[in-house]
């Protein structure tokens, strides 16, 4: 099978970098890597003392770690030492570890190789500050995506005063000129677009039309090989064609967290919150769900299924509730995205269940836990 070169996204923060290069990643069915996961992963286990290690210790530590990449899209999971990387890099302090850590020779050296052999084991859609500079110079497709900083400083004001902080405007667009700048002239991999690279300004763009223009661009230079299913020739998406496989029982199991707190927990155990039973209606919602999925996820086959349940675990430490949606089918496509879309779906019910008590409910770690079924055999990790 023919394979796609990496395809790397460079750019300041605020541009984004990351929901292209996931939507790349989904649509070409290849993994997406996000380096700077790979700095926070790093940066939470040395611990907050590893920059001031000498430098050949320091060197020494981060070649003991080994990464991995998992799925595409939205699904890419990155794996360190055989372990899942989960929410626990997303946090501000392990942010702020991080940025010490990525002004070190040793560490950036020591990520460098191992994002390297990521790309010699699978093709990539990778987005960072110097992927097409320094990580993969000889990379065939390369972007530059940028903004204009008023523009960047304006989103993220928007973002900021959803969640409700109060923020200024002009300290925004002021710290983000600062960063670029500091980015921009640091002396380890500073910033600044390849010479090959093409600009993607998103100044104006939605997603979709800056991922069309990838897209486009990619397919200019004759990269979107007949193998890659979801892509036509012109660039567009389709449905796959499946009419050529055969037919097998198909088992998809999915599982997110709903976090709540002691108070909401209690009024569902006692079914009395305002609007009623959740979880009763919850299961209803996901197994309803599962059943109109091709109908809302535009490329997912129409399947039959034979059996599709919601199951729910509530746990008091930490208080919460998890949601197990199972998905069967006898057919030629899997039923993973039926299980997927059931699950948060119920998760969904659940945050509008009990939104009248808690506001600041959350909804994460959705992910397959289970599949069999097709070509690609069983994935398990029931377990973990």
């Amino acid at each position: 099978m023919e394979r796609l070169p990496i395809i790397t996204l460079d750019g300041p923060a605020g541009v984004g970098k990351s929901t292209l290069a996931r939507r790349l990643s989904a649509l070409l069915g290849i993994p997406c890597l996000n380096t700077g996961a790979m700095f926070r992963t790093l940066a939470l286990r040395l611990g907050p003392d590893a920059a001031a290690l000498p430098a050949e210790e320091l060197r020494a530590r981060c070649d003991a770690f080994a990464f991995a990449l998992e799925g595409s899209g939205e699904d890419t999971r990155l794996v360190c030492n055989g372990e899942p990387v989960g929410a626990e890099i997303a946090t501000e302090e392990a942010g702020k570890m991080a940025s010490r850590l990525a002004v070190s020779v040793p560490v950036r050296e020591s990520l460098k190789a191992a994002q390297r052999r990521l790309g010699a084991a699978s093709p990539l859609v990778t987005e960072g500050r110097d992927m097409g500079t320094a990580i993969f110079p000889q990379a065939r497709f390369k972007f530059f995506v940028d903004a204009d900083p008023d523009v960047r400083a304006q989103r993220r004001y928007a973002e900021l005063r959803e969640k409700g902080e109060d923020v200024s405007l002009d300290a925004i667009a002021r710290d983000i000129r600062e960063r670029d700048d500091n980015d921009r002239n640091r002396s380890a991999a500073p910033l600044r677009a390849a010479d090959d690279a093409v600009l993607v300004d998103t100044s104006r763009r939605t997603v979709e039309e800056a991922v069309a223009f990838i897209l486009a661009e990619i397919e200019r230079k004759g990269g979107l090989p007949a193998a890659l299913s979801h892509i036509r020739e012109d660039g567009g998406v389709r449905m796959v064609d499946v009419g050529g496989k055969a037919t097998s029982e198909r088992v998809a199991i999915v599982r997110c967290l709903v976090d709540i707190n002691e108070e909401t927990l209690a009024k569902l155990k006692e079914k009395a919150l305002p609007k009623g039973d959740a979880l009763a209606t919850a299961r209803v919602a996901g197994i309803l769900a599962a059943k109109r999925t091709a109908e809302l996820i535009p490329l997912c086959h129409p399947v039959r299924l034979t059996f599709a349940d919601v199951r729910f675990s509530v746990r008091d430490v930490p208080p919460g509730v998890l949601v197990e949606a199972e998905t069967r089918a006898a057919d030629r496509t899997g039923v993973e995205m039926e299980a997927l879309v059931a699950a948060q779906t119920a998760a969904a019910v659940i945050y509008d269940m009990c939104k009248a008590v808690q506001r600041d409910i959350t909804i994460r770690d959705a992910r397959l836990v289970y599949k069999s079924g097709g070509r690609s055999g069983v994935f398990d990790r029931r377990s973990e």
